[in-house]
């Protein structure tokens, strides 16, 4: 047998998996994060969810190949729909756009209490929606991996519109954009990723800010505006 190894990203979401509970992993892909809760007794269940058939297949493979098939339970889902309310203490949603994952949290909001922990890995944006309907970060982690930088958000749902206190519109967009707690502790990989795109947008601008016609004009004004987040 293959031994089996987790992305450090997906290590990084196992390791803040309150233990003992029962885990419903949206979106499972081929299992991996399952398989590692199984094997390592982080959860007494583990319920794995998917859209796509082809995925399930393959994560069927790997929980009969690494010993954990009375741990882990398959479900072809589209999102929580699957999920019975109270069914599981924790969720996970890794992998996906900010949008499709706010689609998953409004779609399925009857299975996420106040008490379910909700680990939440975007793609995209998502600290926005996440303040404003309702959801407080307990914490949030950043790493960078094979040249590919990761947020995960630990996050309850508390009913409340979490206001950030800020001392104006620029250090608002800021902190949703990159995270209030990551940049007061000056988090490592979130530096590197700053770094990244302040040369990337800078880069850009620098292309453009000779052409003279409407749309590029708009298109500076937004690089401008990115590049005061960037040096905020």
């Amino acid at each position: 047998m293959n031994e089996f190894k987790l992305s450090k990203r997906l290590a990084c979401v196992a390791g803040i998996i309150n233990p003992g509970g029962v885990l419903a992993d949206i979106g499972t892909d081929h299992g991996y994060l399952p398989v590692h809760v199984a094997k390592n007794n982080i959860a007494s269940k583990v319920i794995a969810m998917d859209v796509r058939k082809k995925p399930l297949e393959k994560a069927a493979e790997n929980i009969k190949l690494y010993g954990v098939s009375q741990k882990v339970e398959l479900r072809l889902s589209d999102g929580l729909y699957k999920l019975a309310e109270n069914e599981a203490d924790t969720i996970t949603i890794c992998g996906m756009g900010g949008k499709l994952i706010q689609s998953i949290l409004e779609n399925g909001s009857s299975k996420i209490s106040e008490n379910t922990q909700l680990i939440l890995s975007p793609q995209s944006e998502i600290r926005k929606y996440l303040s404003e309907s309702g959801y407080e970060t307990v914490k949030e982690y950043m790493i960078s991996e094979d040249g590919q930088f990761y947020v995960i958000i630990d996050c309850r749902r508390n009913g409340y519109k979490n206001e950030l206190i800020c001392t104006g519109e620029t250090e608002k967009e800021v902190y949703y954009r990159y995270g209030e707690e990551l940049l007061k502790e000056k988090n490592k990989s979130l530096r590197e990723y700053l770094l990244r795109e302040l040369r990337i947008s800078q880069g850009v601008r620098n292309k453009l800010e000779n052409i003279n016609n409407d749309k590029i004009a708009g298109r500076l004004k937004e690089l401008d505006f990115d590049l005061e987040c960037i040096k905020y």
